[in-house]
Order: C-alpha cells, then sequence, then structure tokens
C-alpha cells in the first residue's frame, strides 16, 4: 500500500488527464459499475447544477477512486451506500453547527492544500480552481469530504 500525498494525487491526476477518448470513457463504465452509490451521490448533490458540473462532479470522484486504488494497488471494494449517507448527515451537521469550522474550510486552497477535497479541486482545475463559483467549489468540497470520510481518508500527506 502506498501513502496518499500529494506526489501520488499529481501522478494519477497527469496519467488520467492524458487518456485518449475511448480509454475514459470505458475507464467511466468500469468506474460506475464498480462504485454505483458513490455516482448516484454525486448525481444527487450536483442534480440542481448544468450537465458540465455534472460530469466535473463524477470526474472528480473518478479521481479519487484512481488515486486511492493506485494507493491500495488494486481496484476499491464497493463503498456502502450507509456509509456515504451517514458521512454525508455527519458533514452536513459539522458545517452548520455554529461552533464547527464552516464551509469555508472545505474550501480552502491556499498553500499546503490541507485537506484531499481542496487538493483534488485545485489539481482538477489548475489555476482556475479560484475562479470556479464558489457555490459549484463548496458543493464539489462537501461531495468530495462526504466519500474520504465514508472511506476513512486521511488529509492528503505534505
Amino acid at each position: 500500500m502506498r501513502g496518499i500525498d500529494r506526489a501520488l494525487v499529481d501522478e494519477v491526476w497527469r496519467e488520467t488527464s492524458a487518456y485518449p477518448p475511448g480509454r475514459v470513457d470505458e475507464e467511466a463504465r468500469d468506474f460506475l459499475a464498480r462504485q454505483p452509490h458513490v455516482a448516484v451521490f454525486a448525481h444527487t448533490v450536483t442534480r440542481e447544477q448544468d450537465a458540465s458540473v455534472q460530469r466535473a462532479a463524477l470526474g472528480l470522484c473518478f479521481l479519487l477512486f484512481k488515486i486511492l486504488e493506485r494507493s491500495l494497488g488494486r481496484p476499491f471494494p464497493l463503498l456502502a451506500e450507509a456509509r456515504i449517507h451517514a458521512a454525508h448527515r455527519a458533514l452536513a451537521e459539522w458545517a452548520e453547527a455554529p461552533e464547527g469550522e464552516g464551509i469555508e474550510r472545505l474550501l480552502e486552497t491556499a498553500p499546503g492544500h490541507p485537506t484531499l477535497a481542496a487538493y483534488l479541486i485545485g489539481v482538477f482545475y489548475g489555476d482556475a480552481a479560484e475562479a470556479c463559483d464558489e457555490q459549484v467549489r463548496a458543493g464539489f468540497a462537501l461531495m468530495l469530504r462526504t466519500l474520504t470520510d465514508a472511506l476513512d481518508v486521511a488529509p492528503v500527506q505534505r
């Protein structure tokens, strides 16, 4: 097993972003078949958004699981729907709690990228991450943080 750090994230991003179109489609179908609950969750949290945001959400989920698979050295087991829902409820309560750190912490993409979710968004969007609509970025951050919490993934290593 390989630890998840910036080098791993960057390596997987470079590799997947260089896939030819046919391979993208094939890998996406495989991902959707292996992680149907993740796909449903991504669709659910972006259903109010346009198609490009919905595709980006699935792309971010795909990237997260490619990173996890590279870390494990094998396909990641099915993420249970109940774990996703429990993580989502807990995160929603955390974000709304007066003493919580709030949504701003999820969106933090300052140097050091303290969370895997924030780092993935930064990698996915590159220099345009800060220009991305804040509501969209917040939605992506909540989605990815929900998944990483459901998976018990630690913060990205520095």
